[in-house]
């Protein structure tokens, strides 16, 4: 197993949803923020809170388990019935964003007595944004496989917790460049997971799942 500081158990169990995504959050909580973006064994947090929260909100309306990987691929598995699906993540952020270093900044600004710094939320802004980032996202991800195409899912990490701004189809047809290159195309968008592809479908949670509080980056 490559080196991590993740508990052993996420790669070597299969985890009903909500319990893996619980023990997710509670790691999380139990690091400080910098630490987990900038030193690389906290790198599986990642894939887990994503791997985690997807299913979870599927896990509301479809019978399935997951288990993280420690290869080189997938990065995680999904198991419904007798299937195993292997899972590719890709993350869609805001073009240069670098949150280990905001979080050094506002260690600075900290330590020097300052207060926090402010920043304007833009809605609109952030979804023409994000909309942007994950064409990119899959296209730099697709440029990895040949075959057999993995399962693909495309975490949407912007500040968004609200209803996505396109249809499922639309979604869909956002990615269709890319259709052959994967097995399923999923976006996490918040508290969505929706299917781009094939057969376009939206998984949505009708309550946070435990352990969730939203934060502006995870």
């Amino acid at each position: 197993m490559k080196e991590t500081a993740v508990p052993a158990e996420w790669f070597d169990r299969w985890w009903a949803p909500r319990d893996f995504f619980a023990a997710v959050r509670a790691l999380q909580d139990q690091l400080p923020a910098a630490e987990q973006l900038t030193r690389p064994e906290f790198r599986p947090l990642l894939e887990a809170y994503a791997a985690g929260l997807s299913t979870a909100i599927r896990a509301e309306t479809e019978h399935l388990t997951l288990r993280l990987q420690d290869d080189r691929f997938p990065d995680f598995d999904v198991r419904i019935g007798n299937t195993i699906l292997p899972f590719e993540l890709v993350e869609a952020g805001r073009p240069g964003h670098r949150r280990d270093e905001e979080y050094r900044e506002e260690a600075r600004r900290t330590a020097a007595g300052l207060p926090p710094r402010k920043e304007i939320f833009d809605p609109a802004g952030e979804e023409t944004q994000a909309i942007s980032a994950i064409k990119e996202a899959v296209a730099r991800k697709a440029a990895k496989f040949d075959t057999p195409p993995p399962h693909l899912l495309v975490y949407v990490n912007f500040w968004i917790f609200d209803t996505p701004p396109l249809s499922d189809r639309a979604f869909g047809e956002l990615v269709a460049p890319w259709y052959e290159r994967f097995a399923e195309i999923w976006l996490l968008w918040g508290l969505n997971a929706i299917r781009c592809w094939p057969d376009p479908r939206r998984f949505a949670a009708e309550a946070p799942p435990p352990g969730l509080r939203p934060s502006k980056d995870t």
